[in-house]
């Protein structure tokens, strides 16, 4: 594991850019996995930066993305593929060629996840997997005590990550009460991952990750095992 530490989110942004771009400078064809919510938004606008200036080039790369809400199609605004169109695929200019969604609203969860783990498995497995942290040490939707060998699955989510999705819908209650991750198996396949930290209430889990002991409750800590995890951590932001 290597741990970098930056003083602001931006050096935090700037250097996950930096990652991104070298992995793409080895392999432009690379398959990566993002991530939705707020920590990646800076890590998305230095990317299409740097596309725009011509200093990366992710046209040939294929993406999938790390978890969707069941119910949720691709179009649906309130989907995660919505949002990373929005903030990542629509401003680098992917087309949908290159992509592979999670799709929410498939009328068999089981089905779709494993059609989703064979589409990683023909693109040659994921290169890069970009990770978030989430306050209760979830990383995707993979929550506390979910089987940790378990591959893409439909899984309950929790009140606390449901209320930490609420910003995406106009009511709470709005919020879906599932949804269809890549299960801890999957991402432990990635040749190599990337996690992001920042913001608030995610010391506790953090410092269980770095403690390097597997603790169920929390599946950041399942990534003690891979051979090439880097964390990105904003000093600035993380504590309670």
């Amino acid at each position: 594991m290597k741990v970098l530490d930056f003083s602001t989110r931006a050096a935090m942004d700037e250097a996950a850019a930096e990652y991104v771009a070298s992995i793409l400078a080895e392999k432009p064809t690379a398959v990566l996995a993002l991530p939705t919510g707020e920590t990646p938004l800076g890590l998305y606008r230095r990317l299409a930066t740097r596309q725009a200036k011509g200093t990366i080039d992710l046209h040939a790369a294929r993406f999938f993305n790390l978890d969707e809400f069941e119910g949720k199609g691709l179009a649906d605004p309130d989907s995660y593929a919505s949002f990373l169109m929005a903030n990542a695929f629509g401003p680098l200019a992917i087309g949908p060629e290159r992509l592979r969604l999670l799709r929410g609203d498939a009328p068999d969860a089981e089905a779709e996840c494993q059609a989703y783990d064979a589409a990683i498995a023909a693109a040659g497995g994921l290169d890069l997997a970009i990770l978030g942290l989430g306050r209760n040490g979830h990383v995707a939707f993979n929550e506390p005590g979910d089987d940790w060998g378990l591959e893409t699955h439909r899984v309950r989510l929790t009140e606390s990550t449901r209320a930490a999705q609420s910003s995406l819908y106009r009511r709470a209650e709005d919020v879906p009460t599932h949804g269809l991750t890549m299960g801890v198996a999957t991402v432990l396949r990635a040749r190599k991952l990337l996690l992001l930290v920042c913001g608030r209430g995610k010391d506790e889990a953090l410092k269980a990750l770095l403690a390097g002991e597997a603790d169920p409750a929390r599946s950041v800590t399942a990534l003690v095992s891979h051979p090439d995890l880097t964390v990105l951590r904003d000093l600035s932001s993380v504590a309670s």
